[in-house]
């Protein structure tokens, strides 16, 4: 019995130095978070603008569609296609030529890989030529759905006068038409549907966007 006695103490002792010790770490892992917040937001806008100019590289200037926008916060994108499913636009821009005329749009699209999450940008003039892809994330495997970030496939989306583009597997002839990367299947649809998603609600949500009037 004076054993037990004697224990008692240390266990509430020891118990409330690991309350302290919670606390304390809480505390720091918030000032860590708003010290280092603005510094990773701001690297990622830099990031995402980067690609922005790279997939619009003729725009003189850039600007956010707040209207647009909305529309696409808004949308499932499902009711365009089931294939669009889970997929989401969290960005949609203006690219402008140097007197203020609205040369096309870049959109921004959200989806899920094999193994990670995936951000694409999407250039897409006024005339329907999608100018080219950039991808913003992705954290696939290795030597598998990681290597779509090369030019190799990156360069399949550019200067290509498509409002669609088709998956196929070793035997694209149009333009239009991309091969599944070789051990990336379940990547290379995610990344065309997102890319797709994309050039649909434009042409869907933008009057005379690849020169036919949307009703």
């Amino acid at each position: 019995m004076a054993d037990k006695k004697i224990k008692k103490p240390s266990i509430i002792k020891d118990a409330l130095s690991l309350t302290i010790i919670t606390i304390i770490c809480s505390f720091a892992l918030a000032f860590v978070y708003e010290l280092t917040k603005d510094p990773i937001k701001a690297q990622e806008d830099a990031k995402k603008n980067e690609a922005y100019e790279v997939v619009y590289e003729v725009a003189d200037s850039l600007s956010t569609d707040e209207e647009l926008l909305q529309v696409a916060k808004d949308m499932d994108l499902s009711s365009l296609d089931a294939k669009y499913a889970g997929i989401t636009i969290d960005d949609v821009i203006q690219a402008k030529d140097a007197s203020g005329n609205v040369l096309g749009y870049i959109i921004k699209s959200n989806t899920r890989g094999y193994s990670s999450n995936i951000s694409v940008a999407i250039g897409y003039s006024m005339d329907g030529v999608v100018q080219g892809i950039e991808l913003l994330a992705i954290n696939d495997t290795p030597g598998f759905g990681l290597e779509l970030k090369n030019s190799e496939f990156i360069d399949r989306f550019k200067d290509v006068a498509t409002d669609q583009f088709k998956l196929t597997k070793g035997s694209a002839s149009e333009p239009n038409e991309i091969d599944v990367y070789s051990g990336a299947t379940i990547t290379t649809e995610a990344v065309v549907n997102a890319v797709n998603a994309g050039l649909t609600f434009l042409t869907e949500n933008v009057a005379k966007l690849g020169g036919v009037a949307v009703e």
